[in-house]
């Protein structure tokens, strides 16, 4: 007897294996330094500078002849200010120290700074040369000028020289009158003080000294 063959049951398909998806990895978006406000701020305002000198510096190798005849416009024009305000030009040339130029005179003259300079610079070898031409009885001593109210001996300093008067006499003789204004040690600190100094010249023989006398010499304040 011929038995049937039981019904074999067709494979059931095995379930397909999970697959993984990749995890995607959340970071945090950085900005790179350069990209943060700030710099994004300070960026929109140098840039149009930094391009200004650009093209400045593409102009001025294009134009060289120009630039050179601008230069020298700007100059000029800067001399002509700064003599017409101040009455020195600019960079220190031919600048005077003194401020003797009073009622368009010279204070004096020439004979009178180099006086006081040797004075203030404790120079009592030039100072005497100075004051070789004087008239008076009794000229001061150099020496004890320059022990009393210069900056090296005397430990003063002198800040400000002006002219406080110039008058004409009628024998041709000029007297003017220079005020210096300076500090010294005191007990308490620096004291301020100012000394008045009057002097004879005859301008008809080169500015000579004829007289050299000291007026005041007493604390400003």
């Amino acid at each position: 007897m011929i038995s049937s063959s039981p019904t074999q049951q067709p494979p059931t398909p095995s379930d397909p294996p999970d697959l993984k998806q990749p995890e995607t990895k959340t970071s945090s978006s950085r900005r790179r330094p350069g990209e943060s406000r700030e710099a994004l701020f300070i960026k929109s305002i140098l840039r149009p500078i930094i391009k200004g000198f650009y093209y400045l510096l593409r102009a001025i190798q294009g134009h060289k002849l120009l630039t050179v005849l601008a230069i020298i416009l700007l100059l000029a024009s800067t001399s002509i200010t700064t003599y017409l305000t101040t009455g020195q030009l600019p960079f220190g040339i031919a600048s005077d120290p003194f401020n003797f130029h009073i009622r368009g005179g010279n204070g004096g003259g020439d004979q009178v700074k180099n006086w006081l300079t040797a004075l203030r610079d404790g120079d009592a070898t030039k100072l005497a040369l100075d004051q070789s031409g004087l008239i008076m009885s009794q000229p001061p001593d150099p020496n004890q000028l320059v022990g009393q109210y210069s900056q090296p001996q005397a430990h003063l300093t002198w800040q400000a020289i002006n002219v406080a008067g110039v008058y004409s006499q009628a024998d041709t003789t000029v007297d003017s009158f220079v005020s210096v204004d300076f500090v010294g040690p005191g007990p308490g600190g620096n004291t301020k003080g100012i000394m008045v100094w009057h002097f004879v010249t005859l301008p008809s023989d080169g500015g000579r000294l004829l007289i050299v006398d000291l007026v005041s010499f007493r604390p400003s304040e």
